[in-house]
């Protein structure tokens, strides 16, 4: 019996640690004698912790930096919506920075387009369906510079399809022609349905009498030139002349009242924002200012 428990001691080996010391003591019994030997775990330790928390602020500085990069996109977009080619600088308390400068309100909006065509693979990318998807972005105020815009738009052409290319609004055609904006309006954005408009001279200088009457002297425009300074004039051609260059649709017809038109009469052609066509159409109240499609 002695000689079985001396085996089973020899095979023992008992390990003692001192955790507040951090000291592990590894002792091997051999018969009636211990043999142990000890090791200093607490630099090991010390060392395995500055490694960890190195790595942990490493994982949060990219983990960081990665949220700070994600959230860049739409605040530049929200930020260049408001201020348009304009420098801008991106920054966090860390003292990350991103800086650049904004495109232009037209620049910004065919950005917001693309990604938003990029990432619906169902959408045909047509004329008609773009007009579409614009004209209703245009006519329920939405922003040209959100997504959304353009998944309510989407969601319009999905219900009711592409829409028909009306006498009135349409795309540039044969003849070039002045693009009319309000005074307060941007540029319109590549696509936007425009309003096809003649206007003879004769009702271009009453029309120009009333707006100058209305706005007091002030020219100020947010795109373009001002049709309200006095070295502007469009380009202007008989009406016959319009008729043999035109391929486009019949438009509209801007005359002052009691005017006589006839082939002769001098004309120039306007491509009009749904805004201006409307103030246009304010205009016709209580003036003699007059509208009627033009007829071939």
């Amino acid at each position: 019996m002695k000689r079985i428990l001396q085996l089973v001691a020899l095979a023992t080996t008992v390990i003692v640690q001192n955790a507040a010391a951090q000291v592990t003591s590894v002792c091997t019994l051999n018969g009636n004698t211990a043999q142990c030997t000890s090791t200093d775990n607490g630099a090991l330790a010390a060392e395995r912790q500055r490694e960890a928390y190195e790595t942990g602020q490493a994982l949060g500085q990219s983990i960081g930096m990665a949220i700070f990069r994600a959230h860049f996109p739409g605040w530049r977009r929200k930020y260049c919506s408001k201020h348009p080619s304009q420098p801008f600088v991106y920054a966090n308390a860390s003292g990350d920075s991103i800086s650049g400068t904004c495109p232009n309100a037209e620049g910004l909006a065919n950005e917001v387009a693309a990604g938003w065509i990029a990432k619906h693979h169902g959408y045909t990318p047509t004329p008609a369906n773009g007009r579409t998807i614009i004209g209703y972005i245009s006519e329920h105020h939405l922003s040209f510079f959100e997504s959304k815009s353009y998944d309510a738009g989407y969601r319009f052409l999905v219900v009711n399809g592409p829409q028909a290319t009306e006498s009135a609004a349409s795309p540039a055609k044969a003849v070039p022609g002045e693009i009319f904006t309000w005074f307060d309006e941007s540029a319109p954005s590549p696509g936007a349905p425009l309003f096809d408009a003649v206007v003879t001279s004769r009702a271009y200088d009453g029309a120009l009498a009333m707006l100058r009457e209305a706005r007091k002297g002030n020219t100020a425009v947010q795109a373009g030139t001002s049709v309200l300074d006095t070295d502007y004039h469009p380009s202007t051609m008989s009406l016959d002349s319009w008729r043999e260059r035109s391929g486009g649709p019949v438009p509209s017809l801007f005359y002052w009242q009691g005017e006589v038109i006839s082939g002769t009469t001098p004309v120039m052609r306007f491509q009009m924002t749904k805004r201006a066509y409307e103030q246009m159409l304010a205009l016709l109240a209580g003036s003699e200012l007059r509208m009627r499609p033009l007829q071939d």
